[in-house]
């Protein structure tokens, strides 16, 4: 026979309290309601040591919510939005809250659809890494105002919750950091520049080029699309290497593993032939024939600055509060293809 689930009633009975106070605590609300930290840790231990799990289809039923937050990222295959992911539902979780998750391969029909089905699933909240183009569906999500916060991509024209990187900042550092390794022809590989975040990016580059003195070569900014990465990198590759490149900064780690992968097959040192700097750290780097040195974004903090902001937004219930743009420094992971 199944032991019968304990309930809030059943708990607000055993310890002799109101029921009120019991769901006060179990929602976190105890310091806005002034609940003694005695009677929190009180009725906290006494969850604890019973194994209560709330129901959540009761709750959805009686708060008109969830407890689920739609995630759509660029490309869950790729490792850094994998991480983002996994350190998103894992920060999530901490709020009692479940995630689904959607990969819109930068592509704005997918990203809307996916979305449409987020809402029609009634998702408390948005976490996006929206794709080109996104701007009018973004300002429609504010209007109904549907909690969302962006990571890793910028809109300025849109008053909208943000998490970022320095991109700028981040790819000026790692150019500069090539150009003092002695290398003097650099390339850029980049992928769709467009978006706000790659064109700082690009931005970074060129003036990090020029601030030590070195004239930009067209032939070493390769701009690529995002759906034929495979074969526009290996190209970018050739081209650089017909205009003599001894270092090179991809944008992305897809980018970096490909063109790593494209050098080697050329039977380009690294980094005596080519010094190599990549952003986005993922395992391969760390274990590559030549270990490869590596922006690191702050996946961590960033995923608790999203999550916090659409705590904040959810728990404002429709009102108004002013949004914010935080804007996080990455750090470099140094390794020999650029030490």
């Amino acid at each position: 026979m199944h032991k019968k689930k304990l309930t809030s009633k059943d708990i607000a009975r055993e310890l002799g309290i109101s029921r009120t106070v019991v769901s006060f605590v179990l929602n976190g609300k105890s310091k806005e309601m002034r609940i003694s930290d005695e009677l929190t840790r009180k009725v906290l231990d006494f969850v604890e040591a019973s194994n209560y799990q709330p129901n959540y289809m009761a709750q959805s039923l009686k708060t008109g919510m969830t407890f689920t937050i739609g995630l759509i990222v660029a490309d869950i295959a790729n490792p850094f939005f994998a991480k983002m992911a996994r350190t998103i539902e894992h920060e999530l979780s901490k709020e009692n809250y479940s995630v689904i998750f959607c990969s819109s391969d930068e592509n704005i029909k997918n990203f809307n659809s996916q979305l449409d089905n987020l809402i029609n699933r009634q998702v408390d909240g948005l976490i996006l890494t929206p794709p080109i183009e996104s701007a009018k569906t973004l300002s429609s999500l504010s209007s109904q105002k549907i909690p969302f916060v962006v990571i890793d991509r910028i809109f300025e024209n849109l008053d909208i919750n943000s998490v970022i990187i320095n991109n700028h900042k981040a790819a000026y550092d790692a150019t500069s950091k090539l150009i003092r390794f002695g290398r003097k022809n650099v390339a850029l590989i980049n992928v769709n520049n467009e978006l706000i975040t790659m064109n700082q990016r690009t931005q970074g580059y060129l003036d990090a080029v020029a601030d030590h003195g070195l004239k930009v070569n067209p032939g070493l900014v390769k701009q690529l699309l995002f759906s034929n990465v495979e074969a526009d990198v290996n190209q970018a590759i050739e081209d650089a290497i017909s205009n003599r490149v001894d270092g090179i900064l991809f944008t992305t780690n897809k980018l970096g593993v490909t063109g790593i992968q494209a050098l080697y097959k050329m039977n380009k040192r690294i980094p005596e032939d080519i010094a190599i700097i990549s952003f986005d750290d993922t395992d391969a780097y760390a274990v590559a024939k030549t270990p490869i040195t590596a922006i690191k974004q702050p996946l961590d903090q960033m995923s608790r600055e999203a999550v916090e902001l659409l705590m904040e937004l959810i728990e404002s219930k429709g009102n108004d509060i002013p949004s914010k743009q935080i804007v996080l420094d990455a750090s470099f992971i140094v390794r020999e293809s650029c030490p």
